[in-house]
């Protein structure tokens, strides 16, 4: 685990930018305006759009604090699986391409870094520590999705760690879960994909510091998605990855979604 401090009033997470520059540019653009001055990224980097290397540059560029995905972890160990862990087979056969597209565009150099980032982060703050992981924080590759939250479980996770709050990623679908004596967890959604409602835009989170405690709001961002899934297509990139780009609707990761979050309704805008 690593610990970092900060003593930032506004801090951006993110998560799950998978190859996605223009998305992940637009997010930080948008936390800026925000007032963030501290940024966490919670791992997958790399993904169905290639691009590793420019969308690594830029996280090292611009991230203060990183915990490493299943996707950093395969990369570094030069593994041909995602790792991701979905239950359906089909799911993760999608998903190991998504990882080809990832290590063909990234470099040695690139592939070391990302194997020094650490699997957990605890971020000290004036209002309490936040316990950082890309799943959670048992398996970098479990999904926390919010129609199964156990608030126990978060609780423990909570106790274990002196941290008053819980910041993951992962699933792709963003949530925040108050907990007992002002504490939270909260997933970021992800900066590089939309969260299966058909609303292109996507998410990350900011956490306000205040005297009061953690203060956590969760971000819609727009970018010019369909000019990227344009210019994907033009690289060879699969219209599996590059259509829910343009509509919002998954292609891949649907089938081993729990029925609730299978089943969700279009965002109203």
């Amino acid at each position: 685990m690593k610990v970092s401090r900060t003593d930032a009033t506004r801090i951006a997470v993110m998560g799950g930018a998978y190859g996605n520059v223009p998305a992940l540019r637009a997010c930080l653009e948008h936390a800026a305006s925000r007032g963030c001055t501290h940024h966490v990224f919670l791992g997958d980097a790399t993904g169905c759009c290639g691009h590793s290397d420019e969308c690594l540059r830029l996280i090292r560029e611009r991230f203060q604090t990183l915990v490493a995905g299943n996707h950093e972890q395969e990369a570094a160990a030069g593994s041909e699986s995602c790792g991701c862990g979905y239950t359906n087979a089909e799911d993760e056969r999608y998903s190991c391409l998504a990882h080809q597209y990832a290590m063909d565009s990234l470099s040695d150099e690139l592939r070391t870094w990302i194997a020094r980032w650490p699997d957990l982060g605890l971020l000290e703050t004036p209002a309490g520590n936040v316990l950082l992981c890309h799943g959670s924080p048992d398996r970098t590759n479990e999904f926390l999705y919010e129609s199964q939250l156990d608030p126990h479980r978060l609780e423990a996770w909570l106790a274990r760690y002196g941290a008053v709050a819980l910041a993951c990623t992962h699933t792709g679908l963003p949530w925040i879960r108050p907990l007992d004596a002002g504490r939270l967890a909260l997933n970021v959604g992800a900066v590089g994909k939309a969260d299966h409602d058909g609303d292109p835009a996507v998410h990350y989170a900011v956490l306000s510091v205040t005297p009061r405690g953690l203060h956590p709001t969760l971000e819609r961002v727009t970018y010019d998605a369909t000019a990227w899934a344009d210019q994907l297509d033009r690289e060879g990139v699969d219209k599996v990855f590059t259509e829910p780009l343009r509509t919002g609707w998954w292609t891949v990761g649907v089938h081993s979604l729990p029925e609730t979050e299978r089943s969700r309704r279009p965002r109203d805008r």
